[in-house]
Order: structure tokens, then sequence, then C-alpha cells
């Protein structure tokens, strides 16, 4: 089956796992990120850009193309924000109204507040050297 058929290439499938990660620790970060700091830095998921690239690369385990480490992580930091204000928003929704807003937060631009399942990478274990 080519990329055609199947509607995604390995690049594509890398940078949107990438943006899931972010969506995924945006919403735990939301107690502890400070309101109004913007969302910068190297590190994504605990990685940096070739690590974070590494984990989100699927195609024969080989090298991640340099696109992938250079847009990962500006994928995994737009995911991280989107997360993050919706997270918030649901939060100041609870705050107005005294109850639980639904689950889904739906701004006009679209549905950065949905959950991806399936998205995320399967982990990778570094292998083990040590016999």
């Amino acid at each position: 089956m080519s990329t055609h058929e199947n509607g995604t290439s390995p690049y594509r499938r890398a940078l949107e796992a990438a943006r899931a990660l972010g969506r995924a620790d945006g919403r735990l970060a939301v107690d502890v990120e400070p309101d109004g700091e913007p969302v910068l830095g190297p590190w994504c998921h605990g990685l940096d850009p070739e690590g974070l690239a590494h984990l989100v690369w699927e195609a024969d385990g080989g090298p991640a193309p340099a696109g992938v480490v250079l847009n990962a992580p500006l994928w995994y930091a737009q995911g991280f924000r989107e997360a993050l204000a919706c997270a918030r928003a649901q939060q100041a929704g609870r705050h107005l109204t005294g109850r639980r807003p639904d689950r889904t937060c739906r701004p006009p631009a679209g549905r950065p507040c949905a959950r991806l399942c399936g998205v995320l990478p399967a982990p990778r274990r570094p292998p083990d050297d040590s016999r």
C-alpha cells in the first residue's frame, strides 16, 4: 500500500504524534503552568528535539529526517498550547457556572480540545547493552 493509498505520509504521522504528545502534556500541565507565560523552550515531553523526533518517527526505525527533527518540537508546542488553553477555558467555565462543562471544548476554529486516540506512538526502549 502506497502512502497515497493510506492517506498519510510517515512524516505527517510523526508530526501528528508530536502534536498529540503536546496535547497530552498540556492537559496534565494546566495546574502547574503559570497563566500568561508563553510555551517556549527546546524540551518536549522531557526530550530534546532529536529525542522527540526519534520517539515519533516510525518508518523502519531508521534515523528521523531533518524535517521531523526541526518541526516535531513546533507541532508539540502547538498541541501543548491548544490543550492548555482548552483546559483553562474549561476550568474558567466550571468556576463561572459552578458545574462541570461538557467534555468537548469546541472553539470556532476547530476542535483543538478533542481527544486524539491511537495517534501516540508506542514507546521505544533503548537496546539493552548489559548482556
